[in-house]
């Protein structure tokens, strides 16, 4: 696929480029990726032009990128496409699905992750999943969702896997089956303790979350009112962290999982007094 930007980037150029932007007027977060970039190369004499935007995602705040910046990197990224880079095509995917590149777009994060998942791009096929299960591109279809997921699942993405216990959930696309909603619920609890930290810290909240939702629902388990109130108050705990890293999706999160401490609090201290008035 060829696209209208050329291939022009070399490691030379974008250094360059990152010296440059250390002239402008721009939030410190991004002074502080450039500064990164440039002593990245020092360290790293391999270093790859497509090396330079992969780790922006870690100095993303609420504003979009400086105009600047979203050139340089929406260039970079374009130049990788062109390299078929489906890594290239996930990360604009992804700036267009959050608006971080200036353009909050589902329309036009969908056609990258599609072209990323063309390439094999296994975080593609998932963020492709979320498309469909949320109709971001105006259409829900949960049987695309549910082919994107068990891809995913299939090679113990944990968030491919509990989008999976969702739909079972939910029933959709698949009969309705609490009981095995809250076996893939517990099936990625196991897996948290062996992951990376860095990928168990984009899901465990959500995971935990729908743990404690189970346990208090009696959703395919028994209830257990104290046991749903150990996996809130951690699920609130790991969406907090992720709101101070700037996730744009964590409050939802907190919000569930206060909801649920409190009744949890609430069921907890009514039992309580209905022992005191047996005694």
């Amino acid at each position: 696929m060829t696209l209208n930007k050329p291939v022009r980037y070399t490691v030379e150029t974008v250094v360059d480029a990152l010296k440059e932007l250390l002239k402008e007027d721009m939030p410190q977060e991004f002074r502080n990726w450039a500064i990164d970039g440039i002593t990245f190369v020092d360290r790293n004499p391999e270093a790859d032009v497509q090396d330079f935007p992969n780790n922006i995602f870690h100095y993303l705040r609420d504003e979009p990128l400086p105009e600047k910046v979203r050139d340089l990197v929406e260039g970079i990224l374009l130049q990788g496409i062109d390299q078929a880079s489906g890594a290239a095509a996930c990360n604009l995917g992804s700036l267009y699905y959050t608006g971080s590149i200036g353009e909050q777009s589902y329309k036009k994060a969908q056609e990258y992750y599609e072209i990323a998942a063309d390439y094999g791009n296994e975080q593609a096929i998932e963020n492709l999943g979320y498309c469909h299960y949320y109709g971001r591109n105006g259409e829900v279809n949960y049987q695309k969702a549910f082919e994107c997921f068990s891809k995913g699942a299939f090679i113990n993405r944990g968030i491919s896997l509990y989008k999976i216990g969702d739909m079972y959930k939910n029933g959709y696309y698949v009969k309705k089956d609490e009981a095995e909603a809250f076996k893939i619920y517990n099936r990625c609890i196991d897996m948290i303790p062996n992951e990376d930290k860095e990928i168990v810290a984009e899901y465990n909240a959500d995971v935990y979350v729908r743990f404690a939702d189970c346990f208090l629902n009696g959703i395919g388990t028994e209830q257990d009112v104290l046991a749903a109130l150990y996996w809130a108050q951690r699920a609130e705990h790991e969406f907090r962290i992720r709101e101070r890293n700037y996730d744009p999706f964590a409050r939802q999160g907190i919000e569930w999982a206060v909801e649920l401490v409190d009744k949890c609090r609430d069921l907890l201290d009514a039992q309580h007094l209905t022992l005191d008035l047996s005694c």
